[in-house]
């Protein structure tokens, strides 16, 4: 071998060390490929975790306690509350999805929010819900958010599983999920409706032994209380009880639009 390389010329090197790179050039090319798909995920998620935290910094938790939406850098921030939480999710959830951040501002400032108090094991929350998107979405108002109150065992599993999948950048898909399902609601039936959706199952049930929602159902209960009903599912729009037939709907979005913000 070293006595033919020695006998090359000039020429032939070239042509050598051209052939040779183009046998290498494309396992090179994956190689490089291969790296910056790795890398391009990464910098994607930080980079929409980037515009999330821009969109959410200075935003006022809608429950109305006056303060910053839970978890803020800000203080004092809301703690626990489910809506604050939807809306946290909401940015998070649909920048994801590829929404541009202009698109998720504009309906963070929409002047309506319906509140549905209700947990997911009530047998009238799937057709109040659905009547409640509905109606809102026909004056292009799209905050609707489900304050669980947590009163039996079934209803704290149910919530716990939503919160396990909110960190898992899924809780629209579950909380949908769990609004659409008629039951049973033991744990090992909504570990294998979380993991149809794609969760996987077993990190789901670590999560339902420490996940915490004291806080939250103390909240969305104190705010249930204000509203001076012991009607469950029971509406509130910008915070204050209506009923929940479509025309009342109705009537109590329109009169906020006309009457400005919450």
């Amino acid at each position: 071998m070293i006595v033919f390389l020695a006998g090359l010329n000039r020429y032939n090197m070239i042509l050598l060390s051209s052939a040779a790179l183009f046998f290498l050039a494309p396992m090179v090319i994956e190689v490089v490929s291969s790296r910056a798909d790795s890398v391009q995920p990464t910098v994607a998620a930080k980079s929409a975790e980037a515009i999330a935290q821009s969109i959410l910094a200075e935003r006022y938790c809608p429950c109305g306690c006056g303060n910053f939406l839970p978890g803020s850098s800000k203080s004092p921030a809301c703690f626990g509350c489910s809506v604050g939480k939807a809306e946290i999710s909401r940015v998070r959830e649909r920048l994801a999805a590829g929404r541009i951040a202009e698109d998720i501002i504009k309906e963070l400032d929409e002047r309506v929010l319906v509140d549905v108090f209700s947990d997911y094991t009530e047998d009238g929350l799937p057709e109040i819900w659905d009547r409640a998107k509905r109606v809102s979405s026909e004056y292009d108002q799209h905050r609707v958010v489900l304050r669980p109150l947590g009163a039996t065992e079934d209803a704290r599993r149910a919530i716990k599983l939503v919160e396990c999948a909110r960190t898992e950048g899924m809780f629209y898909i579950i909380h949908e999920a769990l609004i659409e399902h008629p039951g049973p609601w033991d744990e090992e039936t909504l570990i294998e409706l979380a993991t149809e959706r794609g969760l996987v199952g077993d990190k789901i049930a670590e999560c339902l032994k420490r996940v915490d929602i004291a806080a939250q159902m103390a909240k969305d209960r104190q705010h249930a209380k204000l509203l001076n009903t012991k009607n469950f599912p029971a509406v509130s729009v910008n915070r204050k009880l209506s009923p929940a037939g479509e025309g009342a709907l109705r009537k109590a979005i329109r009169t906020f639009l006309i009457q400005g913000t919450i």
